[in-house]
């Protein structure tokens, strides 16, 4: 059973690191400024994080948990070849209801080395489900996920900061086509299934 006092200082860290995320750069924010806006004293912060870079990939492995669990989800029909849109309209979804936050790190300048982190922590995910359901090696399964994933969040961070213009009903149809043109020729260049 966790401590009532970790989870406390656990959230209020978090808190912390998510307004001051939102007012400065990465490397601007100091651990005296965490702990000042937690209300709790440096000890402490090390005593639940490494650093303010282990504080931030918290919410990375988080956020690419909830995206895994969407991608992933029953019904079967997860599958984005045989369901096109099925991954659009589960992450247009999440964009939807997500915590501001979470947006902001998938779509700020500032803070793309955390979206990377996430980029690479979902494709990891699904890279076993791609070998084994389309037949796949190691190599070309990681190699097809990281297109579909890096494409789909490269995409919709584009539309979610207003960078194409397009309505959401354009914008879906124009990503699944991209993405599932571009995986079935890399699936029949590699011969699976």
């Amino acid at each position: 059973m966790t401590d009532r006092r970790v989870v406390r200082t656990n959230q209020a860290l978090r808190a912390a690191f998510r307004k001051l995320a939102q007012q400065y750069r990465f490397r601007e924010i100091t651990v005296q400024q965490l702990t000042a806006e937690a209300n709790i004293n440096r000890k402490t912060f090390y005593l639940h994080f490494d650093s303010i870079d282990d504080l931030a990939d918290s919410f990375t492995a988080e956020i690419a948990d909830q995206l895994l669990g969407l991608l992933l989800r029953e019904p079967a029909n997860h599958d984005p070849f045989q369901h096109p849109g099925v991954w659009f309209d589960r992450l247009s979804a999440y964009f939807d209801e997500a915590p501001t936050f979470y947006t902001f790190i998938l779509t700020s300048d500032d803070y793309s080395f955390l979206s990377r982190r996430v980029k690479h922590r979902v494709a990891a995910g699904l890279a076993a489900d791609f070998q084994q359901d389309y037949q796949l090696s190691a190599t070309d399964a990681k190699l097809g996920v990281n297109f579909l994933i890096d494409s789909t969040l490269t995409l919709f961070r584009l539309y979610i900061t207003k960078q194409l213009g397009i309505s959401k009903a354009e914008f879906r149809q124009r990503m699944v086509t991209l993405n599932l043109k571009g995986m079935q020729g890399f699936l029949a260049l590699t011969g699976s299934k």
